[in-house]
């Protein structure tokens, strides 16, 4: 089963794609779509920074079947606080209050909403 189910606003990855949470999907003219999913993460041990993140990448066509898997694990870096940003590698990313949520379409604001945002109901 290659669907995707989308919860609470975010989107959650099923058992085909190794129950990784999907932050951030951007899709193209041509159905294909990109997706960004947490692969793993943990408290950082770096005072600035709230959580270490690995960030997993898989392209799909339209009919939803894999094209590609980065198999990188690219290294993200979250601070919930203000100033609130998002870091990778040596680029840091402000995240400007109040978010945009008319359109989210940002990966960054999308990831530090997925580790910094009060859960609502």
């Amino acid at each position: 089963m290659r669907a995707i189910a989308l919860f609470a606003g975010v989107l959650v990855a099923t058992p085909s794609m190794a129950e990784q949470l999907t932050f951030y999907t951007a899709h193209f003219p041509d159905a294909t779509s990109v997706q960004l999913s947490v692969l793993n993460n943990s408290v950082s041990q770096d005072g600035d920074y709230d959580f270490d993140v690995a960030i997993g990448l898989v392209e799909t066509d339209a009919r939803g079947a894999i094209r590609y898997t980065d198999t990188g694990r690219h290294r993200a870096r979250v601070r919930c606080d203000f100033p609130a940003y998002v870091s990778v590698g040596t680029r840091t990313y402000s995240i400007e209050m109040p978010l945009n949520r008319s359109a989210l379409d940002d990966w960054k604001e999308n990831l530090w909403m997925t580790f910094c945002a009060a859960p609502s109901s």
